[in-house]
């Protein structure tokens, strides 16, 4: 299959007000930023894959039970919630007021689902429509636009913090999955 690999440019950030660069200029740009772009497109997937399992879990809760439910839970996602004309976000509120309606969570839980689903929604964005930069202080940043311009420090800890964030999201959406799972 043909690997597309279009040219790369990275702007680099000096501040001349703060004296001594901590991170100064970037030794392996090439792999570290190959490392940056492989981790942005596995949150835009993390992303598709937790939209799904948000479908799914709508879809089993709504249309438990019957084999007729599931003609009608075949027809819920194909041409109702599982199309684009259903954003992520709207997904997100239905999935999240689902499990406060019927009480399927702990309000606790269910707040915690919430703020991540936010968390992961938001660096979504960044990745599909921000830019990264090489800062001299700060590493590698990325830029983009939220309700005004923000930043967000790409590293190790931040990387750590989406890979649990997207674990804890998939762990809550596919244990809403198994509890319906032999409907």
């Amino acid at each position: 299959m043909k690997e597309l690999k279009f040219p790369k440019a990275i702007t680099l950030r000096l501040n001349l007000d703060r004296p001594e660069p901590v991170q100064g200029r970037p030794s392996n740009l090439v792999d570290e930023m190959a490392v940056i772009e492989k981790n942005g497109t596995e949150i835009l997937s993390a992303m598709v894959m937790i939209e799904e399992r948000i479908i799914e879990a709508v879809s089993k809760v709504l249309f438990a039970g019957t084999s007729q439910n599931s003609d009608y839970r075949g027809f819920f996602v194909s041409e109702i919630v599982g199309t684009s004309d259903f954003s992520f976000s709207f997904k997100r509120r239905v999935f999240t007021r689902l499990l406060e309606q019927f009480e399927l969570l702990e309000r606790d839980k269910i707040k915690s689902l919430k703020s991540d689903l936010n968390k992961l929604m938001s660096w979504r964005n960044a990745f599909a429509h921000g830019q990264v930069l090489h800062d001299q202080h700060d590493g590698y940043v990325l830029q983009y636009y939220s309700g005004g311009h923000k930043e967000q420090v790409l590293n190790d800890e931040f990387f750590e913090t989406v890979d649990n964030t997207v674990r804890n999201c998939l762990y809550v959406c596919n244990g809403i999955i198994q509890s319906y799972a032999k409907t």
